[in-house]
């Protein structure tokens, strides 16, 4: 018997040495398969086994694996879905607030037109820091798209970039943007109910994919389920004010440590307040890896569809020699205002506009003008996460992925972001 076995993707095909993993097999022949974190947490590789056997790698859907954890023992066709391209630019934070303690908006503007689906994630690497993934989110006005991307970030202590928001990063630093990463983004044309559950900083691409989902239809059911530790930090409470009052959408704000003297907030964990599912049920989740875990057992017992990313906050750093520590023990707080160094002040309060807009909402596209290429690249392997998802641009999937994604037995569990 042959040690070789036959995979077929995206219409090429090649062989690989029974026992290789799927990603490998695949980049040395030539074909790419997105990739980030190489470790089975991030899901940008994950893919649809439509024919044959593989081992390792397996996630909560049936079908579907991670390439980069995935060892080939038969021969395979594997399906892939249209993502847009990672790539690679310049830019520069344009804006900086507090939404609520310990928890920043940032605002940053690309040098170029960045493209991506609602949930997924880029990596940000300010000047004279690591890069952090954040996943893009919508403004609490309801705007996604345009000329900035929106970063709902909580610092954290100990950070090696978050702590020096507002500090050494200030309006006016330059940074650089790779991605789009992810497999947790809305897929177009689906009618079964919407449930999107967000922790925390996770309420960010839970939001982008809501202001998406309800400018493609305004009819279809959305449930959100919007959950924090205390109260203070369930900073998203305008945009829940404003969801609550279309018809076709129920908000579900929840806060574990209670009591909470409020009728609309519930208090307790967020699995605890999910509704009774079924297998038409279309499920997003997005925060700590505990919650995600939870969420996907009872998506799992009732059938439905699931996409999910779990993140958690990268290690703290141990400051470098005695030096080093004493500047930490009298860091300063970060300024609450802005730097007027910005040219754009996008902040000004407005009433969230949240009535559906025409137009295809899928594709996110940020448009600024093109003042330096970046290098297209296919992946990092070392990820460090700080992240949030950004802009569409009125641009179709390609065809048969865009039909396939709207398929129920396409569901899809992930691992993403850590941020710190």
């Amino acid at each position: 018997m042959s040690n070789f076995r036959t995979v077929t993707i995206k219409g090429r095909t090649f062989r690989v040495r029974a026992g290789d993993v799927l990603l490998d097999g695949a980049l040395a022949n030539g074909v790419e398969i997105p990739y980030d974190c190489r470790a089975g947490t991030c899901g940008t590789c994950m893919v649809h086994v439509a024919k044959g056997q593989t081992v390792c790698g397996e996630t909560h859907t049936q079908g579907m694996v991670h390439a980069c954890q995935a060892r080939v023992v038969s021969d395979l066709d594997i399906e892939t879905e249209d993502v847009p391209e990672i790539d690679t630019t310049r830019a520069r934070l344009v804006g900086l607030r507090e939404l609520a303690p310990e928890i920043m908006e940032l605002m940053i503007a690309p040098e170029k037109s960045i493209t991506y689906l609602p949930g997924q994630y880029f990596k940000f690497a300010f000047n004279g820091f690591p890069a952090r993934a954040y996943s893009p989110t919508a403004s609490f006005d309801g705007r996604i798209g345009g000329r900035v991307i929106h970063l709902n970030i909580k610092r954290v202590r100990g950070g090696r970039v978050t702590s020096a928001l507002g500090n050494s990063i200030r309006p006016g630093h330059r940074l650089r943007i790779q991605g789009p990463y992810g497999h947790a983004f809305l897929r177009p044309g689906g009618a079964g109910r919407l449930i999107l559950a967000g922790s925390g900083t996770g309420f960010a691409p839970i939001w982008a994919i809501a202001s998406v989902a309800l400018r493609e239809s305004r009819d279809r059911p959305i449930i959100i389920i919007a959950g924090a530790k205390k109260l203070p930090a369930l900073y998203m409470t305008p945009v829940l004010a404003q969801l609550a009052r279309l018809p076709n959408v129920k908000i579900i704000p929840t806060v574990e440590e209670g009591p909470i003297n409020h009728p609309s907030i519930r208090t307790g964990r967020i699995e605890a307040h999910m509704p009774t599912l079924t297998a038409s049920d279309v499920v997003y989740a997005c925060g700590s890896p505990r919650m995600v875990s939870a969420l996907a057992g009872l998506v799992e017992k009732a059938g439905a569809t699931f996409y999910a990313d779990p993140f958690e906050s990268a290690a703290p750093e141990e400051p470098a020699g005695l030096l080093g520590k004493i500047k930490t023990l009298v860091a300063r707080r970060p300024p609450q205002q802005a730097s007027s160094e910005a040219p754009l002040d996008p902040f000004e309060r407005r009433a969230p506009a949240l009535v559906p807009t025409t137009g295809s909402p899928h594709l996110v596209s940020e448009q600024e003008p093109v003042q330096r290429q970046g290098d297209p690249r296919r992946s990092d392997p070392a990820r460090g996460h700080d992240a949030a998802p950004t802009a569409l641009h009125a641009r179709k999937l390609h065809g048969e992925a865009a039909q396939r994604s709207d398929q129920p037995r396409r569901p899809a569990a992930q691992l993403a972001s850590s941020h710190a």
